[in-house]
């Protein structure tokens, strides 16, 4: 009864066989350690307990050493009961092999070690000498293991950014479809030129990850052959035999996991944003096509005191003397901001704003709940997602793309895409990529300006929304 006892407590739930390389989890129930690797590897995300379904967030094993042990006495005691002791002997004195040469790294009997050949060499017990190999054996074993999760891990990633690039290629494509059948024949060139660009493009990332996936299998499957053979020395119980050619097997294990890298599993925005030129074809197909940027007009009651707004409300700049207007909650106090009158909770979007000769200027879009009274800073952070040509930007954490350019823009665009979670912003006039922002929109995004004050006449110039 108590033998059965001991057989179900050494007993793996899952492959229901005797522990092999037992672990326990954070729940302290036990597990081979392949078992819950091959179970977790199957899961996305959180895993849990096979047997208690307690769930984690991280996939945490601890090496069950003292059980481990355990069975390794079981099985001892079981060999030993049925199969009996081998000698090893000197293959000269025909001595048991009692010693080890640490210089000639060999086992060797009494006589051998009072040799001239020997009488200068350390020696020490050859069982001792088994333990210390073997320690250095599982310390090998263990780092390759370690070297093993990080190969999984890449494995697991690779495969993962290959099908993210594939399902984003297919995305794209099928958006580009869904264009290019609206404007029917006269863009059919220009749709099969897009098409193919996307794909030699996408090929040739994929082609990269695909590389990166194969550099991996190979490390992999040269790690499990490491692996596999220092497992079967391990259970080599015979010093002399667990002990031929052990620095062959010593220097294979220290064999690392070199990672080939994580190639990008997004698209490059010069990709992504290939359907955004059809503002450039929406411009030669004016007579088939009614204009698709946005005509925006700005909000008067959001206009700090400082602000002058034209009577079409499409321009705003910045003045010298304050206004009498009303302090209301919407309006920005210290700072030189307008919003427009539209907002976005959905959909595409894109609009210009005309900046003319403007040395200074911020624009871009806003949460309806950022912070109106008092210091602002716009950062992602507080719901601001706007570019600037502004000297102090770096301080305001506003990237600075414009001061990079050798000639500036007098046309911005801007795109949003509030379920694709992007602020994208162009060169209107050449549709020359700017900067591109990714979030994820949870509230109604405004547009937003400010024409920004000088002490210089370079500066005057107002913020035009422009109209098609």
């Amino acid at each position: 009864m108590a033998s059965a006892d001991l057989t179900h407590e050494l007993t793996c739930p899952i492959c229901l066989e005797t522990f092999t390389d037992p672990v326990f989890l954070e729940c302290e129930h036990h597990f081979c350690r392949s078992c819950i690797s091959q179970s977790w590897d199957k899961v996305p995300g959180d895993v849990s307990c096979p047997q208690c379904r307690q769930v984690f967030t991280q996939k945490n094993i601890r090496t069950a050493r003292t059980l481990g042990n355990v069975i390794e006495k079981l099985r001892l005691l079981k060999v030993k009961g049925t199969q009996p002791e081998e000698e090893f002997y000197c293959q000269e004195h025909e001595e048991k092999l009692k010693l080890f040469c640490e210089e000639e790294q060999e086992a060797i009997c009494v006589v051998c070690g009072m040799s001239r050949a020997h009488k200068s060499h350390s020696l020490i017990p050859i069982k001792e000498a088994a333990q210390i190999f073997k320690n250095k054996l599982e310390k090998s074993l263990e780092f390759l293991q370690k070297q093993m999760d990080l190969s999984l891990q890449s494995k697991r990633e690779g495969e993962d950014g290959i099908l993210q690039m594939k399902a984003q290629t297919d995305s794209l494509r099928n958006e580009i479809n869904n264009e290019f059948e609206k404007m029917h024949k006269f863009l059919f060139e220009k749709e099969e030129l897009m098409k193919a660009e996307l794909e030699r493009k996408s090929n040739k990332i994929l082609e990269e990850m695909e590389n990166n996936l194969k550099r991996t299998l190979e490390q992999m499957s040269a790690l499990e052959g490491t692996i596999t053979d220092l497992n079967s020395r391990l259970e080599i119980q015979e010093a002399p035999e667990l002990l031929k050619d052990i620095q062959v097997l010593l220097k294979r294990s220290q064999m690392e996991f070199h990672n080939p890298g994580a190639a990008s599993t997004q698209l490059p925005v010069t990709i992504i944003d290939e359907p955004f030129k059809y503002i450039n074809v929406w411009r030669e197909m004016r007579a088939v096509i009614s204009p698709v940027p946005a005509s925006l007009t700005l909000d008067p009651e959001t206009a700090n005191n400082l602000l002058s707004i034209s009577q079409d409300l499409t321009s705003v700049s910045r003045i010298n003397e304050k206004q009498n207007l009303p302090d209301q909650p919407q309006r920005f106090d210290c700072y030189f901001y307008v919003l427009s009158s539209q907002s976005f909770t959905s959909g595409r979007h894109y609009w210009e704003v005309g900046l003319g000769k403007k040395s200074k200027w911020i624009v871009g879009v806003c949460r309806e709940s950022i912070k109106r009274k008092g210091r602002i800073i716009p950062s992602p952070d507080n719901g601001f997602w706007v570019i600037a040509r502004l000297p102090e930007c770096k301080s305001l954490k506003i990237p600075d793309v414009i001061s990079q350019l050798k000639v500036k823009p007098r046309k911005l665009g801007v795109y949003l895409d509030y379920e694709g979670g992007r602020v994208s912003f162009y060169d209107a006039e050449d549709m020359s990529h700017l900067h591109t922002f990714t979030n994820t929109f949870t509230e109604k995004l405004y547009p937003i300006f400010n024409p920004c004050k000088s002490k210089t006449s370079d500066n005057t110039d107002p913020l035009r929304l422009l109209r098609s």
